[in-house]
């Protein structure tokens, strides 16, 4: 659908606002002498029309619930968002401004979460708030009726975005897109500034295809502005994809980048700060006075006085509303509102099987479900991999468009969506989990580092994890996924051995209000063995043999190899050696232990083993040098579990020999 220009009797008052963004925006970028001036001149009215006409936002009470979420995919546009929300009153100060892009300030060159008033989300890498935005999308379904089942009227908001061309050449972006449009969520709108420019020169070279059409194809309302001057036509726009009911909306706003500029239109705009000459010149045609961080307190008043005659009657009736609300509905929302993830009755009635023995990634599928009973909150999914990893809540629904209160996401083939859509559940108040193979875990990194870079309550569900997987080979068998995963920092990483260990790490994610953690487990069969210990789990590691009178070495192992590490110490305790076996399901966990408790389990001066099938990396702070070390280097390759084990030194006969080679 096409929007043209329309007379507008307000225009001269919005072009002010609109322009007071814009030289606010390129005075941040001069005084921090780095930032992205193209995207604040081209992209001010957009944000404009959305802040002062559309989103229901209070920005004296900027975390509102039910508050309309803004991402800034092209999160480069920092000083475009920042300069808004200083002009529509969200508590920045002139001062937050001038230390733009400096240390510990309020305006950080890529928006962050929880550092900014009004950000929802950390932005950046690009791709990445797209598809955190359908997962923001996805929740707001999820919660609108999920209260309006217990007859509540408490959430009805519409997530926006503002992306450019580069998020649009993220393979992600097109993943979340797909689903979105599956999934027809309508109260998704997507806002592409679409300058045809990105950082190397014209996107003719690299990006050609026809974006309108695509979207259309994915099930999605597409709209054009033939013109980014025309506040009017966005606004049109805007207010025609409110009012769709059945699909996403895309609205295409072509836009000139830097306009105003002595470069605008060319990529010499996009990262590289105005000259003054520039600025002066820009300000000049704008009818803005030529001094930094000049604002008019009547332009401020009048795009605040806009927000609030739009929302402060909505958010008032909607406070008034909670008040009245039963207690237990107040506590949800409460919960909710407070990203708390914590279970007040963590009840896991899980029942052994009767020959003691289960594939961890099966007891991990019967604990989820188990725990899903008590917590309306925890959804999540599997990237077409759920009979394989079972990360299913059962009894628990299938989400779709014709089943908002179904809790178990099918993400399709799309790992890189499905990290980034977790992401956006849980900067909405749900407890997501997301699974698929370790091998495969490199697909989600990007969104795994947001997730902790926020420290939002993901749990990453990663089966298959080592090559004891055997016959599918190389490609499928993990190496360096764990070592991976445990460098990035605020990930607690757990590898559990059996089902106690599953039900520890559990409780430990269940009683943790927030902070991201991923599940390492195993597709095979193993015994549950009698002195693992559930609550021993949340130290991170702790004794499940004691040597029995005077110590000759200690095997420290996580996961399946446990097993071997105790088959290992009987075998030479038989040869004279006593032997004592930690099992550590978790390194980081460990390490916040006090020194005092660590130093009891790993003396000074006992030579220490650890076996674990996959790199190295995580564990030369346990030992003396790599002789002691059972791990995996090399890529592994396709047989069955036993001759791989052979092979690659994980065998019982070669543990034991390696060991006590280096005992004698």
């Amino acid at each position: 659908m096409l929007f043209k220009p329309k007379e507008n009797s307000n225009e001269l008052n919005e072009k002010k606002i609109v322009d007071h963004i814009r030289c606010l925006g390129i005075d941040m970028i001069n005084e921090a002498k780095s930032g992205h001036p193209g995207i604040v001149l081209d992209a001010a009215p957009i944000i404009y029309s959305l802040y002062g006409k559309h989103m229901k936002i209070n920005p004296n009470d900027p975390t509102w619930f039910n508050r309309d979420r803004f991402v800034l995919s092209a999160g480069h546009g920092s000083a475009l968002l920042y300069s808004t929300l200083y002009m529509a009153g969200f508590g920045l100060e002139l001062e937050d401004l001038k230390q733009f892009r400096k240390l510990a300030s309020l305006t950080p060159g890529h928006p962050e979460y929880k550092v900014t008033p009004g950000v929802d989300m950390s932005t950046g890498p690009l791709g990445q708030g797209f598809a955190t935005a359908v997962g923001m999308a996805i929740a707001e379904v999820y919660l609108r009726n999920y209260f309006k089942k217990k007859n509540h009227e408490l959430i009805d908001y519409r997530t926006y975005v503002l992306c450019g061309d580069g998020d649009l050449m993220e393979g992600i972006s097109y993943e979340a897109a797909s689903l979105a449009g599956t999934l027809k969520l309508n109260h998704l709108i997507v806002l592409y500034d679409s300058n045809h420019i990105c950082l190397d020169g014209s996107t003719d070279q690299v990006f050609t295809e026809n974006i309108a059409g695509r979207f259309t194809a994915i099930n999605w309302n597409v709209f054009l502005v033939p013109d980014g001057e025309d506040i009017t036509a966005i606004d049109n726009a805007i207010e025609q994809a409110k009012s769709s009911n059945d699909k996403p909306n895309l609205i295409i706003v072509n836009t000139t980048i830097g306009k105003f500029s002595k470069n605008q239109g060319t990529n010499k705009v996009h990262g590289t700060p105005l000259d003054k000459e520039d600025i002066s010149a820009i300000k000049e045609k704008l009818g803005v006075r030529d001094i930094p961080f000049t604002v008019s307190s009547d332009v401020m008043t009048n795009f605040q006085e806009m927000i609030h005659s739009r929302c402060d009657e909505i958010y008032q009736k909607e406070q008034k509303k909670e008040e009245k609300l039963p207690e237990e509905v107040k506590k949800e929302l409460e919960k909710l509102k407070n990203l708390d993830l914590s279970l007040d009755d963590l009840t896991i009635d899980y029942e052994l099987p009767e020959a003691k023995a289960e594939a961890p990634r099966i007891t991990s599928g019967k604990i989820l479900s188990l725990l899903a009973k008590n917590n309306p909150f925890l959804v999540g999914g599997c990237a077409d991999l759920s009979s394989s990893t079972k990360a299913y809540l059962e009894e628990a629904g299938d989400f779709s468009s014709q089943n908002p209160l179904g809790r178990n996401i099918f993400y399709g083939v799309r790992e890189h969506a499905m990290g980034a859509i977790s992401n956006g559940l849980a900067l909405s108040g749900l407890h997501p989990f997301a699974s698929t193979f370790l091998t495969f875990s490199d697909y989600l990194k990007p969104a795994i580092r947001l997730s902790c870079l926020m420290n939002l309550g993901v749990t990453y569900i990663f089966t298959h994890d080592s090559l004891s997987i055997g016959e599918d080979g190389p490609t499928h068998q993990p190496v360096e996924q764990l070592i991976a995963l445990r460098s990035i920092p605020n990930l607690t990483v757990f590898r559990p051995c059996d089902a106690n260990e599953i039900i520890g790490t559990y409780k430990y994610i269940m009683t943790n209000p927030t902070g991201s953690t991923a599940l390492i487990l195993s597709r095979n069969e193993v015994p549950i063995q009698d002195a693992t210990s559930i609550h021993d789990v949340a130290k991170g590691g702790y004794i499940i043999r004691k040597e029995r009178k005077n110590l000759s070495a200690i095997i420290i192992a996580s996961g399946e190899e446990v097993q071997i590490a105790l088959e290992a110490a009987s075998r030479l305790e038989e040869k004279g050696y006593d032997i004592r076996v930690i099992s550590m399901p978790s390194i980081e966990l460990w390490r916040k232990q006090k020194e005092k408790y660590r130093d009891e389990l790993l003396p000074l001066g006992v030579k220490t083993f650890v076996i674990e099938a996959s790199s190295s990396y995580s564990w030369y702070e346990f030992v003396y040098n790599n002789k002691y070390l059972i791990n995996m280097n090399t890529f592994g390759s396709s047989a069955s579990k036993d001759d791989l084990y052979h092979a690659f030194g994980f065998d019982i006969d070669s543990v034991v020999t390696k060991i006590e080679n280096l005992l004698k």
